[in-house]
């Protein structure tokens, strides 16, 4: 069978197909080679943000290796790895420089926001409710101390939800604003009395607590300028809050109203009724600390 000529047309794409071929080859080439460059591999590894936790720690559980191929760092498993192996660390960024070959693994670490006080032993809790770390004592420790029903504290493990839910308050709150509060302790039904040095009791909603704090200076200093004595303070719900004088016990006999004579007393028991406008009120009766 006679061979037929190439056309002009036919000739210019097997020129097109075979130029093709080898630019395609030369570009699989150059990848392999780039894939295995030194100038392609993890050089250095950089840790910022950490101050409890060691860089090796943080390394060591990214996952990423000096040496291994920038194109197989995955930077979002390799934060979540950070995240899901370091109870410390509160969110990773992982980043990759390609120009100097660099990781870059930035961190927002946890902070310590409280002890928890269990049958004379102290444990710190994270801003999460997850126990860090056992301590032998409260004393020295800048942290409020929390207290609430027996229960087993396990370290590395989380709290109950109330306890959790205290300590995501309390990283809400500057720390200057708890240097008042002695203890809070929480009392099984969603609620929380915070003890102060000055006597006084106030008691908030757990999962309301970090305002419950801002507004506590005010309202109990309300009270004070009064010439009332210590009480409790309920900030629960919403104002007018109310006080409520300790109980008190005479010649051993059941516990009686303290009163508040010096504040007088209305018709229908409740004091300084007139006095609302604030957002305060106050009652007489039993109350206890």
């Amino acid at each position: 069978m006679p061979h037929r000529p190439e056309t002009a047309e036919q000739r210019d794409r097997r020129k097109a197909r075979n130029r093709k071929i080898v630019v395609g080859f030369f570009v699989f080439i150059g990848l392999i080679v780039a894939l295995e460059s030194p100038l392609a591999r993890v050089r250095q590894i950089a840790v910022k943000g950490n101050t409890t936790i060691t860089q090796a720690d943080v390394v060591a559980n990214s996952g990423v290796e000096l040496g291994e191929s920038l194109w197989q760092v995955n930077t979002k498993q390799a934060a979540a790895r950070i995240e899901r192996r370091l109870p410390m660390v509160q969110s990773a960024a992982v980043t990759v420089d390609w120009l100097h070959g660099s990781v870059s693994l930035a961190l927002r670490e946890r902070q310590v926001v409280a002890v928890y006080a269990d049958a004379g032993s102290f444990y710190e809790l994270l801003n999460n409710g997850y126990v860090f770390a056992a301590e032998p004592s409260s004393a020295g420790l800048p942290y409020p101390l929390v207290s609430g029903p027996d229960e087993h504290v396990q370290v590395h493990a989380m709290m109950n939800g109330d306890v959790s839910t205290v300590c995501r308050q309390l990283a809400k709150v500057p720390a200057g604003e708890l240097t008042e509060v002695s203890e809070f302790h929480i009392n099984g039904d969603g609620t929380i009395s915070m003890y102060l040095d000055n006597g006084f009791v106030v008691l908030a909603d757990a999962d309301s607590l970090a305002g419950a704090v801002n507004a506590m200076q005010s309202v109990v200093h309300y009270f004070v300028q009064k010439g009332y004595k210590p009480g409790t303070v309920d900030l629960t719900g919403q104002p007018p809050y109310r006080y409520t004088p300790f109980a008190t016990v005479t010649n051993g006999s059941q516990p009686t109203s303290s009163g508040q004579q010096n504040a007088g007393t209305g018709a229908n028991g409740v004091v300084g009724t007139n006095k609302a406008a604030n957002g305060l009120t106050s009652q007489t009766g039993g109350g206890k600390p």
